[in-house]
């Protein structure tokens, strides 16, 4: 067994930033090859050895820590071929410790250091150390040599383009003790020693792998105790997808220039109108949450919808703003300035991710987004730099309850409208019907709710045709249908729902409308008190956080969320099981397309364009096969895009 770790000059590997180290660990003796980086280019200077690839190949299981960045970095390292780990038998002695973390505790912060203190009870001065160093280093460049390229905000190298404002620069430059070391002399740093500099990478680049080694050693062995042989059959559940979500960050997401490009001079165009607009009314040349609750609620003595918990001071979150908006007089200066305001904050917000979006673009015309497999405290999986998970299709948020904030928000870009197949491909949307619905009704085992969908009811029109009595229920008999809905699922409290709803004793009706449901999620609290954990889909164990109860003043599991839990962990594993089938099928029969991207529950794939539709057929059909296996009935509606992501077309099957 063997214990690999990787530094590099940054968290971009496909836009410029180098592996520099590696180092690896067997229980007994620690291996390393490390490499000079220029300061002027931010590249290394030697390459790595074909040793590092015998000991990989040598060994029966090879452990890392958040596996598919370290492998990015080995590709880039020369150690690998980007192309080996598109397939399952490049992964099958692959272990990373994120997924053994999670499967034992799913709740874990799964940074390094927190799993080492928790499990091993050690901390990590190496960190530390290194850290330090490395800040002091920085400052030495600055001002000893500025033309060097550390790593800021002034984005004078390609690998730093995609990074937020607010990364940990220091974290990209730890290859800088040793430049330092090299290249300013010993009397110009009197308390940096050259050995120290030397070495304090070195020691944290050990202390990395020593710890993954003795983590996994840990954890897989409470794993069995806990889950004898069925511990496989859980861990395969994220492993029969790692080289899938590779192949899904290599080839990346083809962005259109001009339609992004357009959607960020619109938001930049209505963010400069709704700041002047705001700043008139308001007559505040800074907005803060002191300034704003002086305006609300000393000059136009609005009343608090609530309070904060720590200094109870009026809330201003933007859900309390948009019922001081509802409750504010029409056409009164305080009702104008909040429809403006919340406007601003949804077009600086969208502003940001198209931003993001735009910095990530490498030369190909791509964003690589980096998928975390076990990235939720269920089963779903997440995304970040840049995340594609909140490219969403939702319309106008404000389109039925505040017109005057929809009206501002009309010239708002559709996130989709820059993402889609590039010139030659078609995409397929697939997308489950309300698949979280579906679950819910098949765990509770509520027959109405089953047969409503299986009569092609909407979940919605359903509820609100059980509540109001109706078979043709308007709008906002909808909208209270699908809080109740989704109140269920995610544990809303009675006088909550009832509340949302604007209707005393909804809870009571609702209870008594669906018996099955409302004793399903009394049972699931209860285990929860007994167990601190749910089971979902093949027995995989999800952990609850613990809270302060309001009313006991105790600690205690969070019962009220186990029901999403369970409902959110079965929808990661079907979508998880769906991607490993189609994955399988396209790879065999039609290799020329690719599970492009995954958004919860819908898959898009990149195909050719006049893609036959017998297999546009055979991957909705393996689509809905995940979810039988799981004896679920959750059928899929594809889509055809052929340029932007929110033109989609039906296709007839």
């Amino acid at each position: 067994m063997l214990a690999v770790d990787t530094e590099t000059t940054g968290l971009y590997l496909r836009n410029g930033c180098t592996t520099f180290a590696i180092g690896a660990y067997d229980g007994s003796t620690f291996f390393h090859q490390c490499k000079a980086i220029n300061p002027h280019t931010r590249y290394r200077i030697q390459e790595f050895s074909s040793t590092i690839r015998s000991r990989l190949d040598a060994a029966d299981i090879v452990l890392y820590h958040n596996a598919h960045f370290d492998i990015a970095a080995l590709c880039e390292a020369g150690v690998y071929d980007w192309e080996e780990p598109n397939t399952p038998s490049f992964w099958s002695k692959i272990l990373d410790t994120t997924s053994l973390a999670h499967l034992h505790c799913s709740t874990d912060s799964l940074a390094l250091d927190s799993l080492t203190l928790k499990y091993l009870n050690k901390g990590y001065p190496e960190d530390t150390e290194l850290t330090l160093t490395v800040n002091k280093c920085r400052a030495i460049a600055r001002s000893q040599k500025p033309d060097w390229l550390i790593a800021d905000g002034n984005k004078r190298h390609p690998s730093m383009n995609p990074c937020a404002a607010n990364t940990r620069w220091n974290r990209m430059d730890y290859w800088l003790p040793q430049a330092v070391a090299a290249g300013v002399p010993e009397c110009n740093r009197p308390d940096l020693p050259t050995r120290h500099l030397n070495t304090v990478m070195l020691k944290y680049l050990r202390a990395d792998v020593t710890n993954t080694y003795e983590l996994a050693q840990h954890l897989f062995s409470e794993l069995i105790t806990r889950h004898d042989t069925h511990v496989t059959d859980l861990l395969s559940i994220n492993k029969n997808v790692e080289h899938i979500t590779w192949k899904m960050e290599s080839s990346g997401l083809w962005v259109h220039p001009v339609e992004l490009q357009e959607a960020i001079e619109g938001c930049q165009y209505y963010i400069e109108v709704l700041k002047k607009k705001v700043y008139e009314l308001s007559q505040l040349e800074h907005i803060t949450d002191t300034s704003l609750r002086d305006l609300l609620f000393q000059k136009w003595i609005l009343e608090p919808v609530k309070h904060t918990k720590k200094t109870y001071a009026p809330s201003v979150d933007a859900h309390s703003l948009l019922k001081l908006h509802v409750e504010a007089d029409i056409g009164s200066d305080a009702r104008e300035f909040l429809a403006c305001y919340l406007s601003l904050k949804k077009y600086e917000k969208k502003l940001t991710s198209l931003t993001s979006y735009s910095n990530s673009r490498n030369s190909s015309g791509r964003i690589h987004p980096s998928y975390f497999i076990v990235g939720t405290k269920t089963c779903r999986m997440s995304a970040r730099n840049p995340n594609p998970q909140n490219i969403t299709k939702a319309g106008n948020p404000y389109e039925d309850d505040a017109p005057d904030i929809a009206h501002w928000l009309k010239a708002s870009p559709q996130m989709r409208s820059m993402f889609g197949p590039p010139p030659g491909y078609w995409w397929l949307s697939a997308d489950y019907s309300q698949l979280q619905l579906r679950i819910f009704a098949f765990i509770t085992q509520e027959q109405e709710m089953i047969d409503a969908f299986d009569a092609g009811w909407d979940a919605h029109n359903f509820m609100a045709k059980k509540i109001f009595n109706t078979s043709t229920p308007n709008k906002a008999q909808r909208r209270v249908a699908k809080n109740v809905n989704f109140g269920f699922i995610f544990g809303a409290s009675p006088w909550k729902i009832e509340e949302t709803a604007g209707i005393p004793g909804l809870w009571d009706i609702v209870t008594e409308l669906f018996p099955n449901a409302h004793a399903f999620i009394e049972e699931t609290k209860k285990s929860i008190e007994e167990r601190g954990f749910v089971e979902t889909f093949g027995g995989y164990p999800l952990e609850l956080k613990e809270h302060i109860n309001k009313r006991t003043g105790q600690l205690e599991k969070a019962a009220h969320a186990g029901v999403n839990f369970i409902v959110q962990g079965a929808e990661g594993i079907i979508v998880k099981r769906a991607m490993f089938l189609t994955d399988n099928y396209l790879t065999e029969h039609y290799p020329a397309g690719k599970v492009a991207l995954q958004v919860h529950d819908e898959l898009n794939f990149e195909v050719p364009e006049k893609c036959p539709k017998k297999h546009i057929r055979n991957l909705k059909l393996l689509m809905e096969q995940a979810a039988y296996e799981y004896g679920l009935t959750a059928p899929v509606e594809i889509d055809l895009v052929t340029h932007r992501w929110d033109k989609e077309s039906k296709i007839k099957l």
